[in-house]
């Protein structure tokens, strides 16, 4: 069963769900790109923490109501390309990231001569990708195309 649920990461009542499933429910929010699962408690982040990118533990969330961490989303779907979060800065007492921006990064084909991606065809264009405000999630998943509209027509 989904529902809408209030984020505890941006507070947007509109844009998040929650999936139940027998054992768990998972939350995603749309807005600001965060989720989370009934299982990603404390216990759960001690030991995933340890394994994580940086930049995930640099902007995870906690949740106090249902004691569980949120973490920003990457959406990677081969050949459509990549979303992920990019700090653009970090508070240097904490070192938490303050502002991000969600990247989108396109796959290109290799260019002949390209001696970085020598071997491969093509490649994640990480340095042309568009950029999204931190809580425009919604419309870099729109640009990437895997989103339908009410009418169920591909955005």
């Amino acid at each position: 069963m989904e529902r809408v649920v209030k984020c505890a990461h941006c507070g947007s009542d509109h844009h998040c769900f929650e999936e139940i499933q027998d054992e768990f429910s998972s939350f995603m929010c749309f807005q600001c790109g965060f989720m989370s699962d009934t299982r990603f408690n404390e216990e759960y982040d001690s030991d995933a923490s340890k394994n994580m990118a940086i930049v995930m533990n640099q902007m995870k969330h906690f949740d106090s109501k249902r004691k569980v961490w949120w973490y920003p989303s990457v959406v990677n779907m081969g050949k459509l390309g990549m979303i992920y979060p990019e700090p653009k800065s970090i508070n240097e007492e904490t070192g938490r990231v303050e502002k991000w921006v969600w990247k989108y990064s396109k796959v290109v084909p290799v260019e002949e001569g390209d001696t970085e991606a020598a071997g491969y065809t093509e490649k994640l264009d990480v340095e042309n990708g568009q950029e999204y405000e931190g809580k425009d999630f919604l419309s870099a998943i729109k640009e990437m195309g895997i989103t339908k509209d009410l009418t169920g027509e591909k955005n």
